[in-house]
């Protein structure tokens, strides 16, 4: 997907939310919904299109919520384009909120497929093998609602190979995969895979939330530690 391509979709959601939002009532929540949609409008204009995607998927969210719980009712009024295919691939060992959020962005750009790495795999690349096996995390994965689908990754070790066989419109990279975005393209593209690549670069971060594998583990051993000591 290039970058008139986003901007399009990013120009779409903002007029999706315009036929909806402003004929609910003006509660609190619904407030918080048109302030995203303002940030949206805001970040559309300074060309950054995935900012202005993100916040519509804020606002839509809300907006859904509501929806579903009786809270507000009312329909979307326009459509979005033909959705695109979507892929994003990791470990999903231990989910935190900014799992949750990256998916969310990459689920609002198309029709999701999770890719989730094999245990032989995950061993390999982190060092150590997950704490979950990997038909668990397949399943936990599966049952999020950003996730059109998920399937397990290769077992020949080489993930580009897995996104490339799946031929996305779109790969997107989390903020802490150390990969190149354009060195990932070319590689894709040796697969004969057209793909263009994506990298979520906002980190969520939050007060009292734990937003990192690696510290939800580190407050699992200190809390086993106090007991072995108490």
């Amino acid at each position: 997907m290039d970058e008139e391509a986003i901007r399009d979709r990013a120009e779409k959601y903002i007029r999706n939310l315009k036929g909806i939002i402003f004929t609910l009532q003006p509660i609190k929540p619904i407030e918080l919904a048109k302030q995203y949609l303002s940030d949206s409008e805001y970040y559309l204009a300074k060309g950054d299109y995935i900012s202005s995607i993100v916040c519509s998927s804020y606002a839509e969210g809300i907006i859904d919520g509501l929806r579903e719980n009786g809270t507000v009712t009312g329909s979307w009024k326009t459509d979005l384009l033909q959705e695109r295919s979507v892929v994003v691939a990791g470990t999903w060992d231990i989910l935190h909120p900014g799992h949750i959020k990256l998916l969310e962005f990459a689920a609002s750009l198309g029709d999701l497929t999770v890719i989730v790495s094999r245990d032989a795999n995950a061993a390999r690349a982190k060092g150590h093998a997950p704490i979950l096996p990997e038909q668990q995390r397949l399943i936990v994965v599966s049952a999020l609602k950003p996730v059109k689908k998920a399937i397990l990754g290769s077992l020949d070790g080489d993930p580009v190979k897995t996104v490339a066989d799946l031929k996305p419109d779109l790969f997107v990279l989390g903020p802490d995969q150390p990969y190149d975005e354009h060195e990932l393209e070319l590689k894709l593209r040796s697969y004969g895979c057209n793909t263009k690549v994506i990298k979520f670069k906002e980190r969520f971060i939050s007060p009292g939330l734990i937003t990192s594998s690696s510290k939800i583990v580190e407050n699992i051993r200190m809390r086993n530690d106090q007991k072995g000591t108490s």
